[in-house]
């Protein structure tokens, strides 16, 4: 008997050797129940039996999670069919992570498998569970998107178990590891060691029968689909998997697709839908089916009515935008533009949360609009596209670029429409006007009564669904919060985090409010103060009319007439402004139809009309080169003549009048570009040395030799002008400054000219009365003061609070501000100091704020609270804001008075 038994354990250990754990311990379970060996046999068996299957649920529990995650993966994990699919889809990083923790825990029992049940005899592992536990180890990593562990545990695999058919498997998910971090060399590498190793006789099928899917992978994530068509076709025969057989033909429809075989692209798609696949995968395939219909060998009815009925079936509404698309893809196969334009529409208007697809279709429709010249249609649907369009997206620059320009386009446009309309209207006799003007009025107060019924009809149906909704409680009924029942946390007020979050918004536009009436008003005094005073009527308030409180306001607003007249132009310097507007429009969008839209026709027709409506303006010499160039590149010679001919006489002197004389004018003036500037550096350095004469003789001999070169010319003739305000009188330098300024009113240095020209006003009256001077002088001396100070409303702000050291407890007054802190800004993580600031005052420093408006919210705030101020006279303290940049000087120069003239001109 005792033979018996210890040949049934010595088959056990054989058993666990080759991986059947369940068979192990029933055997062993056997053996102990035949056992009449003594007590201390019986309990060593009983204590090998209880590690045997307690270590088997450790490694079976870590499978089932592994198993788990690999089915959510396969059931969540979202493709975009726009594009080919990969034949493995292994999710996206955010999935990964929710996926982390399960696949922690597979490797938590892996591990500790690893540990207990570790045999290693010979440089062999005995236990075969224990290498599968490696494998799972490294899949778990892998489903988690940590590639480097999958990495190392799969390498460690491929090398430490050469002896066992599992390090094919390490080599083949090694291969996927190296494919998914975009190491698309060494999964190759990888792959062809597995092809060159199936001729040994330990080569697992299933290998064998998963490697011609991994290589068609590692083509499709190259961009290459040519190249993993065969690999696809051999998949077929050996793939069991039921959806993976499905995605594959998908895949293989796609490419046929993408390469013109529609016929083979509507059998393979056909294929898909046979099997009954997935609901996403079976709607992508009726839609694939749709677009690869082929306008030569078929007819699009039987497409058109299966599309658009699933178009109006409810199932389908998520994806009608997609279904929309295909049916203008059917449509310009047709050649019927103005039905795929329809269908275009209804695609965007339709999509909600599907921005590729919306993005896609407004792009296709974008550029109907821009090739058919239709430009304002064409820029609002380029607009919408660059909103949604995925920043990886090919061309992306060049769209955004395309929907820049359209952009300006159509803004030059509507300002044209808009003057146009204004002077017309400005020019119509009253009674057409106020007839115009009161059709308008009952427009939109017809529009406001019908949108003020909807909303009415909206709040009935909410509370007729709220009723509906209610619980009943002995025959009672209650309205039910929007969402769920009352005490339900899926209402809103009873969802704490939907609470908590909606009060730090609350805060981050508002800030700390107290709840109160007009609690959106900062100042309430103003608004109570201006109560019932009529807006138009602001000159009589100023004037000291006196009106009965109890007068009803002027209305005002878009249902009177004076919201309209007040917009019109009423004098003719109002006339003169809109032109000269209406004129820059026109040279922008000449330029912009001619350069950038490299549209001639309508480049030509807006020249003309700009001349035709305002012959003497003053891009005239401009127009007239464009009208030359346009003409002479549509071969109409005599026409280009005659605006050569309009150039020469009218303006021989300008560049364009060069440039027609002589076509490689820019080409010499490049070439003696270099000259100059050599010659400028000589010239300043001379002005470095004080060579004033030099640097006269230099620049007189620059402006002879390179009058044409607009870059080089303005800075000769400023350093001229300095040197001949040191050997000359002012006046000089005065007049040589003007020069400069009438030549060249575009020049960098027009600035620092005028700034000379106005010091020589000042300090010699050069070019002006006594009267001007002293008004001059006298707007300085005011100015003086706060010069230093810079306004820049996006700096770090702080808040400082004067207070009168010798009248005003200062330790009071700082623990009042700090409570007033804690209560009403609790949410800003402001600091308070407190310092001497001189003999007079004590400096109490609030900082710091992000802006001026946020610190100007706070100053509102805290100079009308009473409790901080209480028992303290307006006259023994001042408060202001101030910028983080201006704090010093402030500190340093301790003038309160100049400080508070520019606090109260740029903060008040």
């Amino acid at each position: 008997m005792f033979k018996i038994l210890l040949f049934k354990e010595i088959i056990v250990l054989k058993i666990v050797k080759t991986n059947n754990i369940l068979l192990a311990s029933v055997l062993l379970g056997v053996v102990m129940s035949f056992s009449s060996c003594s007590t201390k046999r019986n309990t060593a068996m009983a204590r090998s039996y209880h590690n045997l299957t307690s270590h088997y649920n450790v490694y079976w529990n870590g499978k089932q999670n592994l198993m788990a995650g690999a089915d959510y993966l396969r059931e969540n994990a979202r493709d975009n069919y726009a594009k080919i699919l990969r034949v493995y889809n292994y999710g996206d990083k955010k999935m990964a992570r929710q996926m982390s923790s399960r696949m922690q825990l597979t490797i938590k029992k892996a591990a500790m498998t690893i540990q207990n049940h570790s045999m290693v005899f010979g440089r062999k592992e005995e236990v075969r569970w224990v290498m599968e536990s490696y494998l799972m180890m490294g899949q778990a990593f892998f489903y988690k998107h940590d590639f480097a562990g999958a990495r190392r545990v799969f390498d460690f695999i491929q090398k430490k178990y050469k002896y066992d058919p599992i390090h094919y498997l390490g080599t083949l998910w090694l291969a996927k590891t190296y494919l998914e971090n975009k190491q698309y060399g060494k999964a190759e590498a990888a792959l062809n060691l597995l092809s060159s190793q199936q001729t040994q006789k330990d080569f697992p099928t299933e290998v064998k029968n998963v490697m011609p899917t991994v290589y068609a992978d590692l083509y499709l994530a190259q961009g290459n689909p040519s190249a993993a068509y065969p690999y696809l076709e051999k998949s077929i025969d050996v793939t069991r998997d039921k959806d993976l057989l499905s995605r594959i033909y998908f895949i293989m429809g796609q490419i046929n697709k993408q390469e013109g075989n529609l016929e083979q692209a509507g059998i393979y798609f056909t294929k898909v839908m046979k099997r009954n696949p997935p609901f996403q995968m079976d709607f992508e395939a009726r839609l694939y089916l749709a677009k690869s219909y082929d306008a030569a060998n078929g007819n699009s009815k039987y497409i058109v009515k299966t599309l658009e009925k699933m178009a109006r079936k409810n199932q389908y509404r998520m994806y009608r935008d997609q279904i929309y698309f295909a049916l203008a893809e059917v449509a310009e196969k047709n050649k019927n533009d103005s039905l795929m334009v329809h269908y275009l529409k209804l695609s965007v208007s339709n999509s909600r949360d599907n921005n590729y697809q919306k993005s896609t279709s407004a792009l296709k429709l974008a550029e109907d609009y821009f090739a058919h010249g239709n430009y304002v249609p064409a820029q609002a649907y380029y607009d919408t596209t660059v909103q949604f369009l995925p920043k990886n997206y090919p061309q992306y620059n060049q769209i955004k670029n395309k929907a820049l320009i359209l952009s300006q386009l159509v803004e030059n446009m509507k300002i044209i429409h808009n003057q146009d309309s204004l002077q017309e209207l400005s020019r119509m006799d009253t009674t057409r006007l106020y007839a115009l003007i009161d059709k308008k009025i009952a427009d939109y107060k017809t529009a406001l009564a019908e949108k003020k019924k909807a909303g009415e009809v909206a709040a009935e149906n909410r509370a007729a669904n709220q009723f509906s909704n209610a619980g009943v409680s002995g025959g009672g009924s209650m309205p039910v919060p929007p969402g769920g029942s009352i005490g339900s946390t899926n209402w809103y007020f009873y969802n704490k985090t939907a609470l908590a979050q909606g009060f730090n918004e609350f805060q981050k536009r508002w800030g700390q409010r107290r709840l109160e009436d007009l609690w959106f008003l900062s100042d309430k005094h103003t608004v109570m103060a201006n109560a019932g005073i009529p807006e138009e009527n602001g000159t009589e308030t100023e004037k000291g009319s006196n009106k009965s409180k109890n007068s009803k306001p002027v209305p005002t607003g878009p249902a009177t007439r004076g919201y309209y007249l007040k917009t019109l132009l009423k004098t003719e310097k109002d006339f003169k402004l809109s032109d000269s507007i209406i004129m820059a429009s026109y040279s922008k969008l000449g330029f912009l139809y001619l350069e950038e839209l490299k549209d001639t026709a309508d480049a030509l027709k807006n020249y003309l009309n700009f001349q035709s409506r305002y012959p003497n303006n003053r891009y005239q010499l401009e127009n007239w080169y464009h009208l030359y160039k346009i003409y002479s590149g549509l071969g109409k010679q005599s026409l280009a003549t005659h605006y050569k001919a309009l150039i020469l006489e009218n303006f021989p002197g300008s560049l364009y009048a060069k440039v027609l004389l002589n076509p490689n004018f820019y080409k010499k003036l490049e070439e003696t570009h270099g000259e100059a500037e050599k010659l400028y550096s000589r010239t300043y350095q001379a002005f470095e040395h004080e060579q004033y004469y030099r640097v006269i003789t230099y620049a007189d001999r620059a402006l002879e030799k390179y009058p044409d070169d607009t870059v080089v010319a303005p800075r000769f003739l400023y350093l001229r002008a300095l040197s001949l305000g040191k050997v000359n009188v002012p006046d000089t330098l005065y007049t040589a400054l003007k020069h400069l300024i009438a030549q060249y009113p575009h020049s960098p240095l027009v600035e620092r000219s005028q700034a000379i020209i106005k010091m020589l006003q000042l300090e010699y009256g050069i070019g002006i009365s006594e009267k001007e001077r002293a008004a001059l002088l006298a707007a300085q001396k005011k100015k003086k003061g706060e010069s230093n100070y810079i306004d820049n409303p996006n700096a770090t702000q702080f808040v400082l609070l004067l207070s009168d050291s010798r009248r005003v407890d200062a330790r009071a007054l700082e623990t009042r501000l700090s409570d007033f802190n804690e209560k009403y800004f609790r949410q800003i993580p402001l600091q308070l100091s407190a310092m001497n600031f001189d003999n007079n005052y004590q400096l109490l420093l609030i900082k710091k704020f992000m802006n001026k408006q946020q610190a100007m919210a706070y100053y509102k705030q805290l100079s009308k609270d009473t409790y901080v101020f209480s028992g303290i006279q307006k006259q023994k303290y001042q408060l202001f804001v101030i910028s983080k940049e201006n704090y010093p000087l402030f500190y340093q120069a301790k003038d309160i008075k100049v400080y508070k003239q520019f606090f109260n001109k740029h903060y008040q």
